[in-house]
């Protein structure tokens, strides 16, 4: 991030009101340091409380590490969190919530819990820091999500700053463009701030699965004189327009807010996509199921069912199909135009991927929900559909490829991130026009042999 990074505009000097309290969230330890670092040591200037809430130890940073157990790696991160927080003149207190690292996102509603918490204990106007919500970690985003809500409930000021954003997005990437700094204050040392996390800069051992979790290319987005923060002002009750130019609703909707987005959407009207009527929503169906390469489907997975029209059709294919969705109000409308059939359907409420459907599905099919997700809830979304798949089974994509205003994906990154996730696979189907449709038989045994696309 080169391509003007280091130019930004500052924070505005009112961001933090001064006497207040400022509560600095961490999925894991080390986020605070790379993340708020300069802010964590100017504390001082505003006169305000300061807070550290840990929500996870990150004891899952080394899976495959031959030297170390997670209790080990635990213990061994929650004291380099302490050694690191200490380097800090100004005086704090500091939580550790004791969460399963990597599962932050099943948390959501504690980690809220948490944080309302925390302000009712607090004093004068709150400042809420948090890992950026779309940074493409799930418990960065966790973490992130909780902090937009309740900073919008209570009228706060959030700051979310990137830390795997560094490392996966491109420089062109518009959104950085609208982003804060904060400058370092002097005597603020960052190289040995991260020195205090050898177990994520320094290699482990030799061993394979010890390695360095933090590369030198990473680092360098870190060792900058400044923090770089997301900034959302909802004191006024709505976001400043300082948000940036994804805006305050592209930043806060995803799976985490979908339910309630997409509940006031049909409580406005019970078909708001007029998918029983549009010529082109019906084509779109008929084009999808005509190209299913079986006829004869044991269980069906469809998720973002919405009203069902497609869950109708998909009902010709299977023995059972299972639909969800996480509208109450759209499976209302299912549930009521729901016909009867030999098929056995089950419209359930969920929002993936934090909930999923009991069963083991021989066809998943993903339609028009995808670039609802962000990049880390779509991977999650990926392995739940990897667990509950047998060794072969068929993977339905189809996305309208228009601009999704206000959520976080397109057509096409959900449907590459998807395909990619899986070596091998044979593309049954392949249409690119209005939406993409990509219909692929996945085998996840070591004697299929990815195929050539067929348009």
């Amino acid at each position: 991030m080169q391509a003007g990074a280091l130019d930004l505009p500052a924070v505005p000097e009112s961001t933090i009101a001064t006497g207040g309290t400022i509560i600095v969230l961490a999925a894991h330890p080390d986020d605070e340091a790379l993340g708020a670092a300069a802010l964590l040591a100017r504390a001082d200037e505003w006169s305000c409380q300061l807070k550290v809430l840990l929500f996870s130890a990150g004891e899952k940073s080394h899976p495959e590490s031959p030297t170390y157990t997670g209790d080990q790696l635990k213990s061994i991160r929650l004291e380099e969190f302490d050694r690191a927080l200490s380097t800090f003149d100004k005086a704090h207190s500091s939580r550790f919530l004791d969460l399963p690292d990597g599962q932050l996102p099943e948390y959501s509603s504690q980690i809220r819990d948490v944080i309302r918490h925390e302000i009712a204990r607090s004093h004068g106007p709150v400042t809420l820091v948090a890992p950026y919500s779309r940074d493409g970690h799930c418990d960065h985003e966790a973490v992130g999500a909780a902090a937009l809500d309740i900073g919008r409930s209570h009228h706060a000021v959030v700051l979310e700053y990137p830390i795997w954003f560094w490392h996966w997005a491109a420089p062109t990437d518009p959104r950085w463009q609208a982003w804060r700094i904060l400058a370092d204050p002097q005597g603020l040392d960052r190289n040995a701030l991260l020195a205090c996390y050898p177990s994520q800069t320094e290699a482990l051992s030799d061993q394979h699965g010890d390695e360095a979790i933090l590369t030198s290319a990473h680092l360098e987005h870190f060792i900058r004189s400044h923090d770089t923060f997301v900034f959302t002002d909802f004191r006024s009750g709505a976001a400043s327009p300082s948000s940036g130019q994804e805006g305050i609703g592209s930043r806060i909707n995803d799976a985490s807010t979908a339910s309630a987005v997409f509940d006031d959407v049909h409580r406005e009207r019970s078909d708001p996509w007029t998918v029983w009527d549009s010529e082109y929503e019906i084509a779109k169906r008929e084009t999808l199921v005509s190209h299913l390469p079986s006829t004869s489907f044991s269980h069906i997975l469809e998720i973002g069912c919405s009203v069902g029209a497609l869950t109708r059709e998909l009902a010709a294919y299977s023995v059972r199909v299972t639909a969800v969705d996480a509208s109450c109000e759209a499976l209302k409308t299912a549930k009521r135009l729901q016909t009867t059939t030999a098929t056995e359907i089950a419209f359930l409420h969920a929002t993936v991927p934090y909930e999923w459907p009991e069963g083991h599905f021989d066809c998943v099919v993903l339609s028009e929900t995808g670039f609802y997700l962000t990049r880390a809830q779509l991977q999650r979304t990926l392995e739940r559909i990897d667990e509950s798949t047998p060794s072969r089974f068929v993977l339905v994509l189809c996305h309208w490829k228009g601009d999704i205003e206000d959520w976080p994906l397109t057509a096409d990154e959900v449907h590459d991130a998807c395909l990619d996730y899986w070596p091998r696979l044979r593309t049954d189907f392949r249409s690119e026009a209005e939406y993409r449709l990509d219909i692929v038989t996945v085998d996840k045994t070591d004697d299929f042999l990815r195929a050539e696309a067929v348009e």
